[in-house]
């Protein structure tokens, strides 16, 4: 056997047990992916207070208020301004002024359409 071809046979091997360790850890990499995914959903459910299902609803429920109020004629940026980091009396008068635009205040609990069941 020649030197190269001793050295393309040690290279294939090499290539072959970094082919074998790559899928190893994208394995592990996956899973612990996957754990952090569940992690993370615990510590967001132990930030609010409640248990991981709750938090689904409560993400769910804001996320079609949210809806409700971009289908209402709220744009990004009103909306932005309405949880903007300025002080509470500020975001007060910011909310009234949106609600006297739209001729009528709409609680978050309102439907949509009221006949909705």
């Amino acid at each position: 056997m020649g030197i190269y071809t001793e050295k393309r046979d040690h290279l294939i091997e090499k290539i072959k047990g970094l082919e074998k360790r790559i899928a190893s850890d994208t394995a592990k990499k996956k899973t612990l992916e996957d754990k952090l995914k569940d992690v993370s959903r615990l510590a967001m459910a132990e930030e609010y207070n409640c248990k991981p299902r709750e938090l689904d609803e409560i993400i769910t429920s804001e996320h079609q208020i949210l809806e409700k109020l971009r289908a209402s004629g709220l744009s990004d940026e009103e909306l932005l301004k309405l949880v903007g980091s300025g002080n509470a009396e500020n975001e007060k008068s910011n909310t009234s002024a949106l609600a006297a635009d739209f001729g009528q205040q709409m609680s978050f609990t309102d439907k949509a359409n009221p006949h909705e069941d």
